[in-house]
């Protein structure tokens, strides 16, 4: 065939003359042009690596049909974790020393089960990178010979787990952490020391062991000097003026200070801070390793409860007038979370119209949980509870003298902890945020909310998991009347603000 079509292209050239050869010829050349024009692009696009380039023509040759698709794939075989492993990891990015919950009503992610039912679950925000989340991780269980790379401890995060990057706004952190960050950040810029690169890595440099008491309150002669040692003889040009902040307290209020100095003054600063912010560091370690333990009852004779004020609820309508925005009611809610015996636990939250947060509301809600738990639990015997330090509602002479009041009425020993300052986030700021979304959305549904009483009776239709009990204003005057005369004799407790950090 190949021969008679040449025969017939002869003949026809012999055949044509003139304008229609010349034709015949541009044609020729414009398609031999293009072609190369094509083939340059094609060449062009390809990647520079060979082996690349062979792979991409492969699969173009297979699209076209020239050569024949590969049948045979090469799979690698995937380790498959055990489910021990993975429960191992999904419970250490729940615990409160890894990631903190957001108590908002709007900080929430739907998720489906494997029934196929949605739910929602409170966010949490790790407080450490992923990196260092995982080096946390593979320290703490180097004894059961973890094998768990960074990619998979990264997979298994659950979707309520977030990074940091995703907090819109932060708020209510720790003024300690955050004033040593505030220095060693602009120091690390003209320092060259690795301790100044996060604040793990500068706690780390300056003691021996992180665990132990000695280094943590600077009684330890071997690590005493490591800031000297470490961060002070490698500064090259200590005259050099740079910028810090600093939270500072001015005229009864925190305010964020731009400090204009030299190296040397910023590491005077530093150096300050160093002893307290260690101590600080050791206890709310300590605090927290305490309360992990105590969550993980093993009998029936001890509970251990978390409480906390979660923020009001302002009572909104739907349709509202513009006027009404400006005098909307709210709500208080007294949240608690009750840990005991075989793993289980349940909340309480107490809802009132008295906004006070004061010692009578606080004795009126613990007196109520006391008595509830009491007739549960028979052989109940000791009861842990922890709080934040509020100086207003919780670590105050009066709250410790009714805290012996409450164990002797009860006929039990009852101790009262305190979290480190600003860490004292847990699972009530959960309790607290899921109430008020639920509550809220049946507002924005239309229904009526104008007291406690509406709060309530709107929450206990939309949730059975939450006891909603009502703190009512007869209760907290009864409580007033109880208290009273016994709080105008009670004596003060010397150096509390020491003793309670």
């Amino acid at each position: 065939m190949k021969r008679k079509a040449r025969i017939r292209d002869n003949s026809r050239r012999q055949s044509s003359k003139g304008a229609l050869l010349d034709q015949l010829r541009a044609r020729q050349k414009q398609a031999s042009k293009n072609y190369r024009k094509a083939l340059k692009r094609a060449v062009h696009s390809l990647p520079k690596d060979t082996n690349k380039r062979m792979m991409v023509v492969q699969h173009l040759a297979q699209n076209l049909n020239i050569i024949s698709k590969t049948t045979h794939r090469h799979t690698r075989k995937q380790r498959s974790l055990s489910i021990e492993l993975k429960e191992l990891v999904i419970q250490f990015y729940q615990r409160d020393d890894i990631t903190y919950q957001l108590p908002g009503k709007r900080d929430y992610v739907t998720v489906t089960d494997d029934n196929g039912e949605s739910r929602t679950l409170q966010k949490r925000i790790l407080l450490y990178n992923i990196r260092k989340t995982y080096q946390l991780f593979v320290k703490e269980y180097s004894n059961k010979n973890v094998d768990l790379s960074l990619t998979s401890f990264n997979e298994l995060r659950p979707v309520n787990i977030l990074i940091n990057s995703y907090i819109p706004h932060h708020s209510c952190l720790c003024i300690s952490h955050k004033n040593v960050n505030l220095l060693i950040k602009p120091l690390s810029k003209h320092i060259s020391c690795d301790g100044l690169n996060s604040l793990q890595e500068f706690t780390s440099m300056l003691v021996c062991d992180e665990q132990e008491e000695k280094c943590m309150f600077s009684c330890c002669h071997l690590c005493s000097h490591n800031f000297d040692n470490n961060i002070m003889k490698n500064v090259i040009n200590p005259t050099k003026r740079i910028q810090w902040f600093q939270w500072v307290l001015q005229d009864g209020k925190t305010k964020g200070i731009e400090f204009n100095d030299t190296i040397n003054q910023c590491l005077l600063t530093l150096k300050e801070k160093i002893e307290p912010f260690l101590n600080h560091i050791f206890i709310k370690r300590q605090q927290a390793a305490f309360f992990e333990k105590m969550k993980i009852i093993p009998n029936d004779e001890i509970i251990c409860i978390q409480v906390d004020f979660s923020e009001n609820f302002r009572l909104c309508m739907q349709n509202a007038v513009q006027n009404s925005y400006y005098s909307q009611d709210a709500v208080s809610l007294f949240t608690t979370y009750v840990w005991y015996a075989g793993g289980g636990g349940e909340s309480f939250v107490y809802i009132s119209n008295n906004l006070a947060h004061d010692k009578y509301c606080i004795n009126a809600s613990i007196d109520n949980l006391l008595k509830q738990l009491t007739q549960r639990f028979q052989h109940l015997q000791q009861i842990h509870i922890f709080s934040d330090r509020s100086s207003q509602q919780f670590k105050q002479k009066f709250f410790f003298r009714n805290v012996c009041r409450l164990s002797q009425q009860h006929k039990m020993d009852l101790s009262w902890h305190y979290f480190a300052t600003s860490h004292g986030k847990g699972v009530v700021d959960t309790v607290g945020g899921t109430l008020k979304r639920l509550v809220h959305r049946a507002i924005m549904s239309g229904e009526r909310c104008t007291s406690a009483a509406d709060f309530v009776k709107i929450a206990q239709s939309k949730t059975t998991t939450i006891n909603v009990i009502e703190l009512t204003q007869d209760c907290i005057d009864e409580s007033k009347g109880q208290l009273e005369q016994l709080f105008k004799v009670t004596k003060s407790v010397p150096k509390t603000k020491k003793f309670i950090q």
